[in-house]
């Protein structure tokens, strides 16, 4: 990912019912940008499947770091 923007992004409101990233962007950026709700949904999809089901995924620092995306995506999180 060393062509893409680091993080973190922002998205800031730029009139007229539109959204803009803040900070330089590169296609890269948007491409990932516009894959956001896909991979979000397809995170709460995973993170919903591993708690119906025994795993060492529970208590692990990739289940945190899901959650935490989850919830900064969702807002839960400033």
């Amino acid at each position: 990912m060393a062509d893409r923007t680091p993080g973190p992004w922002k998205a800031v409101y730029v009139g007229c019912s539109d959204w803009d990233l803040d900070g330089p962007t590169t296609q890269k950026d948007w491409t990932l940008a516009a894959a956001a709700p896909d991979l979000l949904e397809a995170l709460q999809a995973m993170l919903e499947q591993f708690t119906k089901t025994p795993s060492t995924l529970k208590d692990s620092e990739a289940r945190c770091k899901a959650h935490a995306a989850i919830a900064k995506a969702t807002g839960e999180q400033a």
